[in-house]
């Protein structure tokens, strides 16, 4: 797992087109029991834990089936593929998101405050509010990345039950 990747993606190209992808997932989606784990949405889908495997860095799998397509957004082939993304449950990813603002409003007008009072001739003890804003903010970013670490069971279990639902919709992958 790459260090700056909060969010970690993924492809699962198939021997399908979009549209019997999304079929076969959506008949095998009907013949489950009834869940609040899985949920289909069309082409669109997300992967949850149960509550009681939840911790604070527990991760969600979401997923959509489309066509590939170029640069101009223009399809490409027959084939469809699958692009997964792992996240923070939503109010974790939340509260991170807001926690990075609040660092970053909190360094650029520490730093503006700072500059102010330099210019003026005045001590520039704004400074050191942008300063320990960037400090939080990266500590924020260690943090994350080390709670996606201690996660990493969890993304590895989300994509055994993606997998094994591919598998009983008889999706075919491409090799």
């Amino acid at each position: 797992m790459q260090w700056f990747r909060l969010r970690p993606t993924f492809e699962i190209p198939l021997n399908e087109t979009k549209q019997d992808a999304v079929q076969k997932i959506a008949e095998t989606y009907q013949q489950l029991p009834k869940e609040k784990l899985l949920q289909i949405f069309g082409d669109y889908g997300e992967l949850h834990l149960p509550t009681d495997e939840h911790r604070i860095w527990s991760p969600h799998l979401s997923f959509s089936i489309d066509n590939r397509s170029d640069e101009h957004g223009h399809q490409v082939g027959e084939h469809a593929y699958i692009h997964g993304r792992f996240a923070p449950r939503f109010e974790v990813w939340t509260f991170v998101w807001i926690c990075y603002m609040a660092f970053g409003f909190s360094a650029f007008f520490g730093f503006i405050l700072g500059f102010s009072q330099f210019m003026i001739g005045a001590s520039s003890w704004g400074n050191a509010i942008g300063m320990v804003a960037l400090l939080l903010w990266g500590a924020l970013i260690v943090i994350a990345h080390v709670g996606q670490q201690l996660s990493s069971d969890q993304m590895h279990a989300l994509r055994d039950r993606l997998n094994e639902l591919l598998n009983r919709a008889e999706l075919h992958r491409l090799n």
